[in-house]
């Protein structure tokens, strides 16, 4: 089970993968 902190990671990383600028307000 991943902690939300691997989820969190992985979903900025996605974001930036996909070229988005990361924002520190994220759900």
């Amino acid at each position: 089970m991943k902690t939300l902190n691997d989820i969190r990671s992985s979903f900025l990383g996605y974001f930036e993968k996909q070229g988005h600028s990361v924002q520190p307000s994220s759900p």
